[in-house]
């Protein structure tokens, strides 16, 4: 079933140089009438990608932050649900299935869904991701940055998808590593901002600086399973520590400046 009445359900996306990621994504979601991408002035293909999709509207703005980023793309869409996905989201067909039902109930103002990760293709046995809502009415809701990402703030009830969408990220690493420089300034930054008191366990063990990066890595591998996933499971077990050690480092600096002006 197309939802060609852009006035039900709008998809709302953000690229930047997405070339290697967006027609997967694009390709699933023909049947939504409208699809709002907000690109951040990239250099690859990735404008002449979502310009081959006649449902697509593209439009272009600097980036200064994702809340701001996503509240941008909101403003141009005028429906009354909003998909909201990043431009390594790949729907299934069970997944679109609920969407439809999900619009058609109307009975909550946001829905959560889980993620399956993949690597090189590949689906993970499990991962580190955590549920976060993609579909939500647009009257009821409005993100809000919270250290390098985003939240959505939802003024209702949630429900939660059975189905979960494809995560299938296929930049090089070199990308990866760049992005992740500049999110373990911004995390960095909210961890040193914030009292052990009003943090979670798991950033009061970031905090800690020694602990996160052994604890993602056994946790990963060992508890996820990951280590039954070959070089998958190890690619992005690895991947994840190297995160937590980036933010240890920025912690560490940070904290040995701030002594050093005192």
């Amino acid at each position: 079933m197309e939802i060609t009445d852009a006035g039900i359900l709008q998809a709302v996306i953000l690229t930047k140089n997405e070339e290697p990621n967006l027609k997967r994504v694009l390709d699933r979601l023909t049947w939504i009438g409208k699809v709002v991408i907000v690109d951040s002035f990239s250099t690859d293909a990735t404008l002449e990608i979502a310009n081959s999709y006649p449902n697509v509207t593209l439009v272009q703005r600097a980036f200064d932050t994702h809340a701001n980023q996503w509240n941008y793309g909101l403003s141009l869409a005028n429906a009354k649900w909003i998909l909201s996905l990043d431009s390594d989201y790949v729907l299934t067909d069970a997944f679109s299935n609920e969407i439809k039902q999900f619009i058609k109930d109307d009975n909550c103002s946001a829905y959560d869904t889980e993620f399956m990760f993949l690597v090189f293709g590949r689906p993970l046995r499990k991962d580190n991701t955590t549920p976060r809502p993609v579909l939500f009415k647009k009257a009821d809701c409005i993100y809000y940055d919270d250290g390098h990402t985003q939240r959505l703030r939802i003024n209702g009830p949630t429900g939660k998808f059975k189905n979960a969408i494809l995560h299938d990220d296929r930049k090089s690493l070199s990308r990866w590593l760049s992005n992740q420089d500049g999110y373990s300034i911004k995390e960095c930054n909210k961890l040193l901002s914030s009292s052990n008191t009003d943090i979670s366990f798991s950033s009061k063990i970031r905090k800690n600086k020694v602990l996160a990066p052994f604890f993602v890595f056994f946790y990963s591998l060992f508890v996820k399973g990951l280590i039954f996933n070959g070089w998958a499971g190890w690619h992005y077990t690895l991947q994840r520590t190297m995160v937590e050690m980036l933010l240890a480092l920025r912690l560490i600096e940070e904290e040995k400046l701030k002594d050093k002006t005192n």
